[in-house]
Protein backbone atom coordinates (compact mmCIF):
# COMPACT_ATOMS: atom_id res chain seq x y z
CA UNK A 1 0.00 0.00 0.00
CA UNK A 2 1.77 3.06 -1.25
CA UNK A 3 -1.10 5.43 -0.60
CA UNK A 4 -0.28 8.32 1.71
CA UNK A 5 -2.35 7.83 4.86
CA UNK A 6 -1.93 11.33 6.19
CA UNK A 7 -5.01 13.13 7.42
CA UNK A 8 -3.51 16.42 6.23
CA UNK A 9 -1.49 16.59 3.00
CA UNK A 10 2.02 17.95 3.25
CA UNK A 11 3.74 20.11 0.67
CA UNK A 12 7.33 21.03 -0.07
CA UNK A 13 8.57 24.33 1.35
CA UNK A 14 11.96 26.00 1.36
CA UNK A 15 11.61 28.56 4.14
CA UNK A 16 14.05 29.97 6.68
CA UNK A 17 12.78 29.50 10.21
CA UNK A 18 13.90 29.70 13.82
CA UNK A 19 13.46 26.89 16.32
CA UNK A 20 13.46 27.90 19.98
CA UNK A 21 13.88 25.68 23.03
CA UNK A 22 14.10 27.65 26.22
CA UNK A 23 16.74 30.33 25.68
CA UNK A 24 18.39 28.36 22.85
CA UNK A 25 17.67 29.47 19.29
CA UNK A 26 18.53 27.49 16.18
CA UNK A 27 18.35 28.71 12.58
CA UNK A 28 16.63 25.97 10.56
CA UNK A 29 15.18 25.34 7.14
CA UNK A 30 11.50 24.37 6.98
CA UNK A 31 11.39 21.76 4.19
CA UNK A 32 7.76 20.66 4.27
CA UNK A 33 4.59 21.56 6.09
CA UNK A 34 1.00 20.53 6.65
CA UNK A 35 -1.80 21.52 9.00
CA UNK A 36 -0.55 18.93 11.48
CA UNK A 37 3.20 19.49 11.43
CA UNK A 38 6.51 20.36 9.83
CA UNK A 39 9.82 18.88 8.83
CA UNK A 40 12.83 21.05 9.59
CA UNK A 41 16.53 20.63 8.88
CA UNK A 42 19.42 22.29 10.61
CA UNK A 43 22.78 21.96 12.27
CA UNK A 44 23.87 19.04 14.39
CA UNK A 45 22.65 20.79 17.54
CA UNK A 46 19.13 19.69 16.55
CA UNK A 47 20.12 16.03 16.91
CA UNK A 48 21.49 16.79 20.38
CA UNK A 49 18.19 18.19 21.69
CA UNK A 50 16.88 16.38 24.76
CA UNK A 51 13.58 16.41 26.61
CA UNK A 52 13.28 18.60 29.69
CA UNK A 53 13.34 16.79 33.04
CA UNK A 54 9.94 15.29 33.80
CA UNK A 55 8.73 15.51 30.19
CA UNK A 56 8.35 12.53 27.89
CA UNK A 57 9.10 14.39 24.66
CA UNK A 58 10.95 17.38 23.28
CA UNK A 59 8.91 20.53 22.77
CA UNK A 60 10.03 23.63 20.91
CA UNK A 61 8.54 26.65 19.23
CA UNK A 62 8.96 27.35 15.53
CA UNK A 63 8.78 30.83 14.00
CA UNK A 64 8.74 31.51 10.26
CA UNK A 65 7.38 33.83 7.56
CA UNK A 66 4.68 32.65 5.17
CA UNK A 67 2.57 34.77 2.83
CA UNK A 68 3.98 37.94 4.39
CA UNK A 69 2.99 36.96 7.93
CA UNK A 70 5.08 35.79 10.86
CA UNK A 71 3.76 32.47 12.13
CA UNK A 72 4.57 30.79 15.44
CA UNK A 73 3.66 27.37 16.73
CA UNK A 74 4.45 25.16 19.68
CA UNK A 75 5.55 21.71 18.49
CA UNK A 76 6.55 18.30 19.77
CA UNK A 77 9.41 16.41 18.12
CA UNK A 78 8.06 13.13 16.72
CA UNK A 79 11.30 12.01 15.07
CA UNK A 80 14.96 12.96 14.78
CA UNK A 81 17.13 11.87 11.89
CA UNK A 82 20.85 12.58 11.70
CA UNK A 83 21.67 13.37 8.07
CA UNK A 84 25.42 13.81 8.63
CA UNK A 85 27.80 14.75 11.43
CA UNK A 86 26.60 18.35 11.29
CA UNK A 87 23.05 18.09 9.84
CA UNK A 88 19.81 16.76 11.31
CA UNK A 89 16.14 16.63 10.36
CA UNK A 90 13.27 16.80 12.83
CA UNK A 91 9.63 15.90 12.33
CA UNK A 92 7.41 18.22 14.36
CA UNK A 93 3.78 17.78 15.38
CA UNK A 94 1.89 21.00 16.04
CA UNK A 95 0.67 21.23 19.63
CA UNK A 96 -0.74 24.75 19.43
CA UNK A 97 -1.04 27.52 16.88
CA UNK A 98 -3.47 30.40 16.54
CA UNK A 99 -6.31 30.16 14.02
CA UNK A 100 -4.91 32.93 11.79
CA UNK A 101 -1.65 31.01 11.38
CA UNK A 102 -3.57 27.81 10.71
CA UNK A 103 -5.56 29.59 8.00
CA UNK A 104 -2.38 30.90 6.31
CA UNK A 105 -0.91 27.38 6.27
CA UNK A 106 -4.16 25.91 4.92
CA UNK A 107 -4.17 28.42 2.06
CA UNK A 108 -0.49 27.74 1.30
CA UNK A 109 -0.98 23.97 1.26
CA UNK A 110 -4.15 24.17 -0.85
CA UNK A 111 -2.44 26.38 -3.43
CA UNK A 112 0.33 23.78 -3.89
CA UNK A 113 -1.74 20.59 -4.20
Amino acid sequence: MDADRRLYPRVFADLSAQANKGSDQFPVQLVNLSLSGFQIEGGGQLAALKADAGKAGIELSLDFQLAGKTLSSLCRVVYKRRMSADRAALGLKIISMDEDARSVIADYVQSRL
